[in-house]
């Protein structure tokens, strides 16, 4: 008979253990450290996403910052090439003006020798002095020859 105590003794602590709580009721600290639990890890976890969130924001406005950046220096490569660009073709025009003008003026010297004769003989050839001292504009006169 002292088993039979003894097990029930056991069989009404431990059913005493699961039925309690709908028996009699839930345990008002047992339901406030529930309600503690539950608010700290909704908290953890409103403090994650928030962080997720930030962490996103950051990462968002770096690649935005590094792309504007980017973007920037493309774009002042393309000026500043565009820029030496001009310079050159500004001293490519030059110098091809200087070389047209110094064409000129060869074959401006190039007529004057031609047409204009030595003062001392007194008249001109158009290809340069005539033989024996004498020139003319169209060859030499008096000897029959012509150019």
């Amino acid at each position: 008979m002292r088993f039979l105590f003894a097990f029930a003794a056991v069989l009404g602590y431990a059913s005493a253990g699961v039925l309690g709580p709908l028996v009699y009721g839930a345990n008002p600290g047992d339901v406030q450290a529930a309600h503690i639990d539950a608010a700290v890890a909704a908290q953890d976890h409103v403090r994650a996403v928030g962080e997720g969130q930030a962490r996103a924001a950051e990462a968002a406005i770096q690649y935005n910052t590094e792309a504007v950046r980017q973007t920037a220096e493309a774009h002042r490569d393309i000026n500043e090439n565009a820029y030496w660009n001009s310079v050159a073709a500004g001293q490519n025009l030059v110098a091809a003006a200087q070389t047209q003008q110094a064409a000129l003026d060869g074959a401006a010297a190039a007529y004057r020798a031609a047409h204009v004769g030595v003062p001392a003989l007194g008249y001109a050839a158009p290809y340069g002095i005539a033989p024996y001292g004498l020139a003319a504009p169209y060859g030499i006169h008096g000897l029959g020859l012509h150019y």
